[in-house]
């Protein structure tokens, strides 16, 4: 046997024992993950639970204005551009082959990362911001080099000339009864055949708050839909058939309405609460919105509000509480049929999960946010460590917020590897400097053969 062939056969065998050791969280049991030190700056560290390479991708002002200048200068960088990706939105286009960050803090660029190289490549324009969630920045579904975001009450459409790195912006469509538009106040997305997008905003005479369903290539205005100024959230189903929204009066739940005539229906009741979520469609394309709770993973079915427990398999009752809870948030693996990465909050753990296999959940990485102390007695000792005495976190920079790419190849993470804890016991979770920085981990193609229903 060849010296090569002896390594492969080894790395084969170190490789099916480390996913073997994450499988058996498939029965509820929490990760203890090793310790890992924060990787250097568009460099990795292996994972020594999987074996996989974490790379940083994101830094501080400094480390990233030295890559590429910042247009507005190194002091207006900040942890957005560094760290912030929304789980419900791709971060990479069609190819995988770029990723684009959240904007912030009023500041007109996104940053733009090459995957292939893992490297931030350059700056690019995004919203003027009028409303918070103008920070939001959204992939075109259709074309590789095209992206979207709204500025005041405007629809852009921006294309990057990947030779050049350089961005040509156009005015797509203006929304001349609001006052600024987002999409679904940050956490929207566009159809899977990108014709249809909800965006939301506020009447520029009244100041009621709208959801404006919109038909993108038509540049079609549906009769919009007033809101209670509560709602925090509103999206389209992958499907384009209903909109989606949580709903505080008369009691706080998360809603569907048809996409056509949305001004007019009586909302569906898809489950009475608000939780970090994404849609998935089933082996049937039936389209379900999926979450975590104390009770496990569970999904509701859109069209008609149907409700189930997905996993722990063991005790899948709707009203029996388990010993775990998987609150975090959830995101779509959308060219992965049922597929979704669940970054948990409890254990600080990244999994991936088929609802149509609901047998498997599968390791492939670790947040390092953690539980915070170990041996915390008390409520006030675990809040020092940016959770609570359960494990859920409690300050936004400590969760991990997992992202991930169409195919799933590269998920997204942040982390700031306990860089914030300190001698005496405690934690501080909102650091002048944060280091919550943006992660990527390369997840095999094998991967997703073990969630094959």
């Amino acid at each position: 046997m060849t010296i090569k062939l002896y390594l492969a056969l080894l790395l084969c065998f170190w490789s099916s024992v480390l996913f073997a050791q994450s499988l058996d969280l498939k029965n509820g049991q929490d990760a203890k993950p090793s310790t890992l030190a924060m990787p250097d700056f568009q460099q990795f560290q292996t994972d020594p639970d999987t074996g996989l390479q974490v790379w940083r991708l994101g830094g501080s002002a400094e480390e990233m204005q030295s890559i590429v200048p910042y247009p507005n200068g190194a002091e207006a960088v900040t942890i957005l551009q560094a760290q912030h990706f929304y789980s419900r939105t791709s971060p990479t286009n069609l190819s995988e082959t770029y990723a684009l960050s959240a904007s912030s803090a009023k500041q007109p660029y996104a940053a733009l990362w090459h995957l292939p190289t893992h490297k931030l490549v350059a700056w690019v324009p995004a919203a003027k911001e009028t409303h918070i969630q103008q920070r939001q920045l959204l992939w075109d579904k259709n074309l590789d080099h095209v992206y979207w975001y709204t500025q005041s009450n405007q629809l852009i459409r921006a294309e990057i000339d990947f030779k050049t790195l350089q961005v040509r912006s156009e005015l797509w469509d203006t929304f001349s009864d609001f006052d600024y538009v987002t999409f679904g106040w940050g956490e929207g997305d566009f159809s899977d055949k990108g014709e249809k997008l909800v965006l939301s905003g506020r009447d520029q005479r009244t100041d009621t708050l709208y959801f404006q369903p919109y038909l993108v290539q038509s540049k079609t205005k549906l009769p919009r839909r007033a809101v209670e100024p509560e709602v925090n959230w509103a999206g389209v189903d992958p499907k384009g058939e209903y909109i989606v929204f949580d709903q505080h009066q008369p009691n706080t739940r998360t809603v569907s309405v048809p996409f056509e005539k949305a001004d007019q229906a009586t909302p569906t009741e898809l489950y009475p609460h608000l939780k970090h979520s994404d849609f998935v469609l089933d082996q049937h394309n039936d389209a379900w919105i999926v979450y975590g709770d104390w009770r496990g993973l569970m999904a509701s079915r859109v069209k008609d509000g149907v409700l189930k427990k997905l996993w722990p398999v063991e005790s899948t009752e709707l009203n029996v509480e388990p010993n775990i809870t998987l609150s975090g948030h959830v995101a779509r693996v959308p060219k992965r049929t049922g597929t979704v990465l669940i970054s948990r909050h409890y254990d600080g753990g990244l999994y991936l999960f088929n609802i149509d296999k609901p047998s498997t959940l599968h390791y492939v990485g670790n947040s390092r946010h953690g539980r915070g102390a170990v041996g915390a007695k008390t409520k006030q000792q675990a809040q020092r460590w940016g959770v609570t005495a359960d494990g859920e976190v409690t300050f936004y920079k400590r969760e991990a917020r997992g992202a991930v790419s169409p195919s799933g190849r590269y998920v997204f993470f942040t982390s700031d590897y306990q860089s914030y804890a300190t001698s005496t016991g405690g934690y501080e979770p909102e650091p002048e400097l944060c280091k919550a920085y943006l992660n990527m981990i390369e997840v095999p193609e094998s991967t997703y053969e073990v969630l094959q229903p």
